[in-house]
């Protein structure tokens, strides 16, 4: 399923008002890790990066996860760098409260779609 720009922009208030509350992490993962160090980045300026997402970054979701059927994936590419970031972001939820997680933030390993560019 794709989403339509009015879900994109309303997952992307929630999941940027989430950062700003400080409910939000990365996953380490090493090729997320080895992308950030390759852009120079720091994971404050990834966070930034983050809050700088647009409609127009969206490429794909929401996926459902495989391993957590109630939680879903969004897919964004942002070129930073001279580098396109595969960008996979979630919003669940844990005892009523939502938080925000940045599963992914790597170089994409193809070119990507943007459906409201």
């Amino acid at each position: 399923m794709t989403a339509s720009r009015q879900q994109v922009i309303d997952f992307l208030g929630e999941f940027k008002h989430l950062i700003e509350l400080n409910r939000f992490h990365f996953v380490q993962r090493l090729e997320s890790n080895k992308t950030i160090v390759t852009l120079g980045l720091t994971k404050n300026n990834a966070r930034r990066e983050l809050l700088s997402l647009s409609v127009s970054d969206f490429s794909s979701g929401p996926t459902q996860d495989r391993e957590i059927a109630a939680q879903e994936f969004w897919i964004f590419g942002k070129e930073l760098r001279g580098i396109e970031a595969y960008i996979k972001l979630k919003i669940y939820e844990v005892n009523g409260i939502h938080y925000a997680k940045c599963v992914s933030f790597h170089e994409a390993e193809f070119k990507m779609k943007h459906p409201f560019q």
